[in-house]
């Protein structure tokens, strides 16, 4: 867990240290520059989709994990916070190019809960290309609360999200 350093009040007179600088000062920038959580999530391999139904989409890589708020073996679709705070949640998902018809979407979710979700929906391309689907939101996470993504594809078939096109980061932007 990060510890978010607590800003200081200086009062008139008081003795400026060393000591105090590097608690107050140069512990607060190293957690904005170099500690605050982050996570950068990708698959090893495609995920595939069947019509219509939605499903939680799994990270099995990490990029980079601060704050180890997220396990390749243990509930892998989620992200989970060890710092509250808000989070900027954002999530891309490539789908192959199989079908034009129908809609790609993904949710992005707190707690595994509806409410408060946030959607994003793309239309395959008429041309049968690439499409993909892309969402961000901003959460309030205590200790424990996570965030995930569902996703769901309405094309008539069986599409695959793409390996080398799917990204889930997660960031902490700010206390309470």
């Amino acid at each position: 867990m990060a510890t978010v350093p607590t800003p200081r009040t200086w009062t008139v007179g008081e003795l400026l240290t060393a000591a105090k600088m590097n608690t107050d000062l140069r512990n607060g920038l190293n957690f904005l520059l170099s500690g605050k959580p982050l996570a950068s999530l990708g698959k090893s391999a495609g995920q595939v989709f069947n019509d219509s139904a939605f499903n939680v989409v799994t990270w099995d890589t990490e990029a980079i994990d601060r704050d180890n708020g997220h396990s390749n073996v243990t509930n892998n679709s989620r992200y989970v916070s060890q710092t509250a705070g808000w989070y900027r949640a954002s999530v891309i998902l490539g789908w192959s190019s199989n079908f034009a018809a129908g809609a790609r979407q993904a949710y992005l979710r707190k707690n595994g809960g509806v409410g408060g979700s946030l959607l994003g929906s793309t239309i395959g391309d008429a041309a049968g290309n690439f499409t993909t689907t892309t969402v961000t939101g901003l959460y309030f996470l205590a200790v424990n609360d996570y965030v995930d993504v569902q996703a769901m594809q309405a094309s008539g078939g069986v599409i695959e999200v793409n390996s080398n096109y799917a990204r889930f980061e997660v960031e902490w932007v700010g206390a309470t």
